[in-house]
């Protein structure tokens, strides 16, 4: 009997594992699409739901975010992207909730490289 008792709790375990493992409402995740490079703007792929709540942006544009890298946070976000290049991450995108740095271009505040869902 005890080792029917501690099978069970070992399964139950390894259940739990995978039910907490991501959590329901996780964060979007997208792959870096094409990069361009205009003058200081970087503009990126990476297609988010969060996109359209964004009131200045187009969804229809070729691109989905743009950030200057003369911007205060230009070159963090700039190596994020390029480590998205170099490996085969996913991207998670917090909105700034503007297009400062391009016409109908969301602005990101944030990149945050996640690993791909299994």
């Amino acid at each position: 009997m005890p080792i029917k008792i501690c099978l069970f709790m070992i399964i139950s375990l390894l259940g739990l594992g995978k039910v907490f493992a991501e959590p329901i409402n996780s964060t979007p995740r997208a792959f870096l699409g094409e990069v361009e490079i205009v003058n200081d703007v970087v503009y990126f792929q990476a297609l988010l739901p969060d996109i359209a709540s964004i009131g200045c942006a187009n969804t229809d544009a070729p691109f989905h975010w743009a950030f200057s890298l003369s911007s205060a946070e230009g070159p963090s976000l700039y190596r994020a992207i390029l480590a998205a290049q170099s490996g085969n991450v996913q991207l998670a995108v917090t909105p700034a909730g503007d297009c400062a740095a391009a016409s109908g271009v969301a602005r990101p505040a944030a990149i945050t490289l996640l690993k791909p869902k299994q």
